[in-house]
């Protein structure tokens, strides 16, 4: 059948000499049109000694490089082993200048730890005035980070009803006990809700509530300390909640840091985990049953250490988490750097700040108060 266009296509790869029968209207000089049989003569020339040069690629030695990729939050750059670890693989001088860095920044927050407890334990020591007068410096130092912290995202608090506010909070907690400060508080709102009506503040809600929490967060929940400096046995009360306190924040760094695997809130705070959490209750726990048994720290008995410690080991880490959903909302890490190797008070206090209020809470119940 000659130019009916039914012939049979030629085999892949063959010459093109001699390839079209004759009478084929695809073969004519005369014929501009492109058919099967170009199609598959040139895709097949195009593509002629494919195989052999992806063989020859797979013998080949090729040497591995970094991945260019994008990493949310990053950004686009090149993944390599010196952007992993920060330092090239062969470079020991590097490498040991990181470890004088970081032996450096340990001794300094050691030395830190220590200046500030001594300097606690001093004025605890000197009677209940001091202890209560120090405690106040670490409270509006706190409360000035906190309002710092947010009006890097905006933020507009009112630093001067706020600060003076904290400070009569725990003026109020000195003469009248914790119970009084919810009228220092309802003043904080009112004359915040003043200020704003009058200057014409934009966002007054937003800016009324972040000046609120800062004197409703550190120096309300503080203030349940103050009864316990003014107690005859505060020397023992004050040492057992704040030596369970410190154990439970140690144990669970580094239970975390050896056993972690299960993430106890990846939102909130990824470094913290069910088993750095197990951990530090485990041994806060004993530590507390120890101080009962052995009457280390009077008045403290068997049953209030052990409840002491029991409740310490519950809302100590909701105060970290807590003040880790505040510095994740406004997307910093630390909320200042007053402590040196330490960051700010703030960050230093988050337990604390909730396990006061439990422990003065634990006392009255066993009689302590």
């Amino acid at each position: 059948m000659v130019g009916d266009g039914t012939d049979p296509p030629p085999e892949l790869g063959e010459e093109e000499a001699g390839d079209q029968p004759a009478g084929s209207e695809a073969s004519t000089p005369e014929s501009d049109e492109f058919t099967d049989r170009d199609y598959i003569r040139s895709t097949t020339r195009e593509y002629k000694g494919l195989a052999e040069a992806v063989a020859r690629a797979g013998e080949e030695d090729v040497e591995q490089s970094a991945v260019a990729e994008s990493i949310p939050g990053v950004g686009t750059s090149v993944v390599g082993f010196e952007d992993v670890t920060g330092v090239e693989e062969e470079d020991p001088e590097q490498i040991e200048q990181i470890d004088r860095a970081r032996r450096s920044e340990l001794a300094l927050r050691i030395a830190t730890g220590l200046a500030a407890v001594a300097v606690f334990f001093g004025s605890l020591y000197a009677g209940p005035l001091w202890v209560t007068l120090f405690v106040v410096i670490l409270i509006l130092v706190a409360v000035a980070e906190f309002y710092q912290g947010v009006r890097q995202v905006g933020f507009t608090p009112l630093a001067f009803i706020g600060l003076p506010g904290a400070a009569a909070v725990m003026y109020v907690a000195w003469n009248s006990g914790p119970s009084a400060v919810g009228g220092v508080l309802a003043a904080v709102i009112l004359a915040s809700g003043l200020f704003s009506v009058v200057a014409g503040r934009n966002y007054p809600l937003a800016n009324i509530g972040v000046t609120v929490l800062g004197v409703a967060w550190a120096p309300v929940l503080a203030s349940f300390a103050v009864p316990i400096f003014r107690s005859p046995e505060a020397w023992g009360l004050t040492t057992g909640l704040v030596v369970l306190t410190a154990l439970n924040d140690i144990a669970a760094f580094s239970y975390g840091r050896t056993l972690g695997k299960r993430r106890m809130a990846p939102t909130l705070s990824p470094n913290k985990t069910v088993e750095g959490f197990l951990g530090a209750t485990v041994i806060t726990v004993l530590a507390g049953v120890v101080i009962g048994r052995f009457g280390l720290l009077e008045p403290l008995t068997m049953q209030s250490a052990t409840a002491l410690a029991a409740a310490i080991s519950v809302f100590g880490p909701i105060g970290d988490l807590a003040e880790s959903a505040v510095k994740r909302s406004i997307g910093i890490k630390d909320m200042g750097s007053s402590l040196p190797g330490h960051g700010g008070v703030l960050d230093r206090l988050d337990s604390f700040v909730f396990a006061i209020p439990t422990a003065y809470l634990v006392y009255l119940w066993f009689g302590h108060l």
